[in-house]
């Protein structure tokens, strides 16, 4: 996919639109709001009416919802920009919402995280550095931070954020495979913080820690995985963990593979 700065749609955080002259708009009621990123979220796919009842009224649908989601839909064109409702489409059994690709942040961060993973996969981590940075670099806070909580957005919104993740793991990866060892430490220990039980994060510090001579806080961020663990969870470290502890207590060189066999996909 041709990676474009062209977004017009914007899901990586707020729901946002972009007008013609540049400008970014916030969609300004929430009604309008969930129906548009139910929309985005399905781009390119008819939502059935039935469907979007289920999003906009999740506890009984009106007896108008018929005619109110007509008026979202025109207050949405409008906002679009699309009177004639050539990008937002109504179907006979739905709507639709098109949207090329390149217009969706979420799309063109599934396309950098592509292009970031194969560079890991081939051995080059500098440009794989570069897309992951511009995939992360997306985000504005939590997906659909601004949507009303549905079952349907709620998942979505989990699923995403942890694509974000994943793609920060690469990331990071990359960083430590290109030497950047000191730089990512920093950033490293603020998400350890954010994110106690994700392992990943700590084995990457550890990594870094260690490369840079701080032997006893590499085995001390391991110490302190070992602690949360058992207390939040009754566990212990996972395979990953345990064996780069036993190499750092053996002071043994440390080689993470580029990619983990079993890390997903952020795309």
């Amino acid at each position: 996919m041709a990676l474009s700065t062209l977004i017009r749609y914007r899901i990586l955080g707020p729901v946002q639109t972009r007008s013609a002259d540049g400008t970014w708009h916030d969609v300004p009621q929430d009604k309008w709001r969930t129906l548009l990123a139910v929309l985005l979220v399905r781009a390119n796919r008819v939502v059935p009416y039935e469907e979007l009842y289920r999003q906009l009224w999740p506890e009984a649908p009106p007896e108008s919802r018929r005619k109110l989601v007509q008026q979202y839909v025109h207050r949405l064109r409008r906002i679009l920009g699309d009177p004639g409702g050539e990008t937002l489409r109504t179907r006979a059994a739905g709507y639709e919402m098109r949207v090329p690709a390149d217009e969706l942040d979420a799309e063109q961060f599934d396309g950098h995280c592509s292009a970031g993973r194969l560079a890991l996969a081939t051995g080059t981590p500098a440009e794989a550095m570069e897309h992951l940075g511009r995939a992360v670099a997306l985000w504005r806070g939590a997906a659909l931070s601004d949507v009303v909580d549905t079952r349907a957005i709620a998942a979505e919104r989990v699923r995403l954020d942890e694509r974000r993740l994943v793609a920060t793991e690469m990331w990071l990866r990359a960083g430590l495979a290109s030497g950047q060892h000191d730089v990512l430490i920093p950033e490293l220990e603020s998400l350890v913080t954010a994110h106690p039980l994700r392992e990943y994060f700590r084995e990457l510090l550890m990594t870094a820690l260690y490369e840079t001579g701080r032997r006893a806080d590499a085995l001390s961020v391991s110490r302190n995985l070992r602690r949360v663990l058992r207390e939040e969870l009754g566990l212990d470290p996972g395979a990953a963990v345990q064996r780069l502890e036993r190499t750092i207590l053996l002071g043994e060189d440390v080689s993470l593979p580029l990619l983990r066999p079993s890390a997903r996909s952020c795309s």
